[in-house]
């Protein structure tokens, strides 16, 4: 593929912008964890790795089917004003809303980790009354049946 025709390299250039904002807003997502989550900065060091390298892949695999395995500078423009264009447009917003969600999915977590602790504490609490309950009850007839 020697050449590309101008038609290509502009649908080329405005998927490689959509690719770049989904980015943006995939790195947003890990912004919103990392603000109302408590990471060491090595487990932060790790997620970026991971998403850098997931973007990467991503990257290569784009770039295979739009322009044939070739690097193209259009392709490298494109990713960069997609994710520039988002970051000071919808990321604001997209951001203080994943936040929120992040914040209410924590609650909700501590919610249900609390219900659970404490279903299961009366459910200890009642089997063990139980068993106590079973063996004072054959501990009386094992004594009825020895006086008998």
């Amino acid at each position: 593929m020697w050449e590309i025709n101008s038609v290509e390299q502009i649908l080329g250039f405005l998927y490689s912008a959509v690719l770049g904002g989904i980015f943006c807003l995939g790195y947003d997502v890990l912004r919103a964890v990392r603000a109302e989550a408590l990471f060491s900065s090595i487990c932060i060091f790790f997620q970026d790795i991971f998403f850098s390298l997931a973007a990467a892949v991503i990257c290569f695999l784009f770039l295979l089917g739009i322009t044939g395995g070739e690097l193209r500078s259009f392709v490298f423009i494109g990713l960069t004003v997609g994710f520039i264009t988002v970051r000071l447009t919808i990321s604001k917003i997209f951001f203080i809303i994943l936040k929120k969600a992040v914040k209410s999915l924590r609650v909700l977590k501590r919610l249900i980790s609390n219900f659970c602790a404490r279903f299961f504490s009366l459910l200890f609490t009642f089997s063990a009354n139980i068993k106590c309950r079973i063996s004072i009850f054959f501990k009386k007839n094992s004594k009825d049946a020895k006086k008998a």
